[in-house]
């Protein structure tokens, strides 16, 4: 089986666990019972949307130009910047953990001839969902 069907497979299934569970989370006591809720279903809705467009693309049969373990490396590199991120969130807070944890995501895709793009929209969508959760949805991050 194909990588991209099997991620694409697999983050369908995540995503509608994902949501069937945040359906189970308490409803707010105060003003909109619902308003809690609103942006974890939208993120699983959102999972199983991406996870259908992966799983489409992957079944039309192209050959694949990536080499042979490229794959395996950007998995391995992505798990290691996903630890690296979890490990600094608290300790750095959020707006320089999450540039850097964009960053060396975009960098181990997109390469370093792409710095300036990669430096751009790490810190552009950093400080972007930093100020709306922090202003506009009232909500302090780390």
């Amino acid at each position: 089986m194909r990588s991209d069907v099997l991620v694409g497979a697999v983050s369908i299934l995540f995503g509608m666990a994902y949501t069937v569970q945040t359906l189970h989370l308490p409803k707010a006591m105060v003003g909109n019972p619902w308003a809690p809720l609103f942006f974890p279903l939208a993120l699983g809705v959102l999972l199983v949307a991406m996870g259908i467009v992966v799983l489409l693309k992957g079944l039309r049969h192209h050959p694949s130009s990536a080499k042979k373990g490229g794959s395996k490396r950007l998995i391995v590199v992505t798990i290691l910047i996903c630890l690296a991120y979890t490990a600094l969130f608290e300790r750095i807070g959020f707006i320089p953990s999450t540039i850097l944890f964009l960053g060396g995501l975009l960098f181990a895709v997109n390469g370093a001839k792409a710095w300036i793009v990669n430096s751009l929209i790490a810190v552009t969508f950093s400080f972007g969902v930093w100020y709306v959760f922090e202003k506009i949805f009232y909500m302090n991050l780390p």
